[in-house]
């Protein structure tokens, strides 16, 4: 008798315990993964806790993120005054979710609130010209109703927008963005002097009749030609090209993305981050003109060293971002997307042979003419630095693996392979075999949980139908929902306060639940997106929403 009172027990306790679980994850679709059960929890817990119910008008806007512990929305201090951010340009991925999960659970309160939130915007969040109020430095103010800002400048930098929806919500506003875009951030379009910020109150013509004479590379001008909004620039042509069926704005991203090529020296290969000179940068108080000059033009004597010439130009490890938009792009328009692809693998392929080394699995720094530039102990003070810096090769992680794996996919190259191969092996994450057609042994115990790393092993198993490679790509899956989802959020580690809405966590999950349903095709494409609000803070000074908000953990 008393056997079978434990076995009720327990069996009641195990279905109490399924329940909880169930209410845990909220109301589901029958036969969903767990990665799509915690995606559909977190958008749930954005309807619900994440719109704009703040100040005297309440809208269908998303704010940009909250505490996990007290639904209360972050805050940003600026002389005095409190902001709570409603940042369209970083709620992009946020977008992709709630689109993605109304097409693969059939709910479509999900669609509905996001293009509710576009439409506001459309409505309400243009500037006089046709750009949005968004970016690294507009912002709406969902407290006061009103724009807070660092500067009244127009600025995306990899953010990659959901476009097709803004298409979808309203062609003829999406269309005359994506043109002001180009217009007004373009300074010169003879030789496409471009500066990444953006003039929001000018108003401008159609510019796909303005002529072309490109003059070489490393021009002196105005403008900051970041590859990082060079890259939104000709991802947006690319997308007005697809969405309105036009040729002439994919022609211009094609002469953008091509400045870029221009810069590389032809026995090396490896492309600049800048394809001009700045005479206008501040390099130290008083003093303009080209910060790598300034800060490392003495010491390198012999070599031309600009911004331009500077590889990697920012951190340790390169700029991938733009090569993944490249590769998407031409995946994306097919016949007639050939050059982003060609030009993609070029690079990483000079990356790979010129700065690439394998015993540590690391790039190293160099200019662009092979020219090594790590162990530099900079001598003076400027933007790369502080006097006293060295300069140290970086370890090549998740999202270079995301970057050689998607390669690989799309081109079959075999370097892109060895590449591949070399960063799995190199991170200690397994082995892949000398060729894609041997089985892989892979650490299925490992205990990383990165996004990007879910997205690498995922393009080789869909080019090589390997199941070891999806059963890594679910453990790393596995590991995110253990360390990083958390009240039914996304966060970066279990001691964070702050989860921002366009987490790439969401987005990457629901696309591997598509996966292994078979209906990839059915969910918005993954970009390598990277939004930020970039704005001075009482107490801190100038920073970035990313670290002042979002990396604040408990004490």
């Amino acid at each position: 008798m008393k056997g079978v009172v434990m076995r009720v027990y327990k069996a009641e306790s195990l279905l109490v315990f399924t329940l909880l679980l169930l209410l845990c994850f909220g109301a589901v679709t029958s036969g969903a993964t767990p990665y799509r059960r915690a995606v559909q929890t977190f958008a749930d817990n954005v309807l619900e806790h994440g719109k704009d119910v703040y100040g005297p008008k309440h809208t269908p806007l998303f704010i940009d993120g909250i505490n996990i512990h007290t639904h209360e929305p972050p805050k940003w201090k600026r002389d005095g005054k409190t902001w709570i951010l409603s940042n369209l340009a970083s709620q992009q991925n946020l977008f992709r979710v709630l689109d993605g999960l109304t097409a693969l659970a059939g709910d479509e309160k999900y669609r509905k609130a996001a293009v509710e939130a576009t439409k506001y915007a459309f409505e309400n969040l243009r500037s006089p010209n046709g750009l949005l109020h968004w970016g690294g430095h507009v912002s709406y103010d969902a407290l006061n109703d009103d724009l807070c800002m660092e500067q009244y400048k127009h600025e995306l930098k990899s953010h990659f927008p959901y476009y097709e929806l803004m298409w979808r919500v309203n062609p003829d506003i999406a269309k005359k963005y994506l043109e002001t875009f180009w217009a007004a951030h373009i300074l010169n379009w003879d030789n496409l002097e471009m500066n990444r910020h953006g003039n929001m109150k000018n108003n401008f013509d159609a510019p796909w009749d303005n002529k072309y004479k490109a003059e070489p590379v490393f021009f002196w001008g105005t403008g900051l030609s970041f590859l990082n909004t060079g890259s939104d620039l000709f991802y947006a042509g690319a997308m007005l090209a697809r969405l309105s069926g036009q040729d002439k704005p994919l022609l211009w991203a094609e002469r953008l993305a091509y400045r870029y090529v221009e810069t590389r020296d032809p026995n090396v290969g490896i492309s600049g981050y800048q394809f001009n000179q700045s005479r206008t940068a501040t390099c130290a108080p008083g003093i303009r003109g080209d910060r790598a000059q300034y800060q490392y033009g003495d010491d390198f004597k012999g070599h031309f060293v600009v911004e331009g010439t500077l590889f990697p130009c920012y951190g340790n490890t390169p700029a991938v971002r733009p090569r993944i938009c490249q590769f998407l792009l031409g995946e994306m328009l097919g016949d007639k997307g050939g050059k982003f692809t060609q030009w993609a693998l070029e690079e990483l392929t000079a990356w790979g042979k010129v700065a690439y080394r394998k015993k540590d699995n690391s790039f190293i720094p160099m200019l662009t003419d092979g020219a090594s530039m790590e162990g530099y102990v900079c001598k003076k003070d400027g933007y790369f630095g502080p006097k006293g810096r060295v300069l140290t090769a970086g370890r090549a992680g998740p999202m270079d693996f995301w970057t050689y794996a998607m390669a690989y996919r799309v081109t079959g190259d075999a370097f892109m392979w060895e590449m591949t191969r070399n960063i799995v092996e190199g991170n200690k994450w397994g082995k892949l075999g000398r060729t894609a057609a041997a089985e892989p042994e892979l650490d299925l115990q490992a205990s990383q949980a990165s996004a990007p790393l879910i997205l690498g092993f995922l393009e080789l198993y869909r080019k090589t139908g390997h199941k070891q490679y999806l059963s890594m790509a679910r453990k790393v899956a596995d590991n995110i929902l253990d360390q990083r989802f958390h009240k039914g959020f996304f966060i970066p580690g279990s001691r964070h306060l702050y989860a921002k809405f366009d987490a790439l966590e969401p987005v990457v999950l629901l696309y591997l639940d598509a996966v292994i349903a078979d209906k990839a095709e059915s969910v918005p494409t993954v970009w390598p997106t990277r939004s930020f609000f970039h704005c001075p803070h009482d107490g801190v000074g100038r920073t970035y929403d990313n670290s002042v908000i979002y990396g604040k953990t408990k004490q």
